[in-house]
């Protein structure tokens, strides 16, 4: 979808002009969604989401669910509460072991 030279472009614009770096993305979110959207559009930065939270949950190796009217923000932050789910269960096992 975007080459690598566009993607070095993406990151060195991020990183002048908004002060985002590469570490920063998952945290600046809706400032890098309007980003791209102003860059490429709204229906290239909708295709462009669509393989970021898919390649999101495939390095998680979390199966992937589409939701209707879901952003790349909401699919960040279910797995957020997945992961702290998921670290509260296994504290509670933990506990109940001692």
């Amino acid at each position: 979808m975007i080459g690598s030279s566009g993607l070095s472009s993406l990151y060195s614009a991020l990183e002048n002009y908004y002060s985002i770096t590469r570490d920063e993305l998952p945290y600046r979110l809706e400032t890098v969604y309007s980003v791209l959207e102003s860059v490429f559009g709204i229906k290239v930065t909708h295709t462009i989401e669509k393989r970021i939270v898919r390649r999101f949950y495939d390095t998680l190796d979390i199966p992937f669910t589409k939701i209707v009217g879901y952003t790349l923000q909401d699919y960040v932050e279910a797995v957020r509460k997945r992961i702290r789910l998921s670290s509260l269960n296994s504290l509670s096992e933990y506990i109940r072991l001692l």
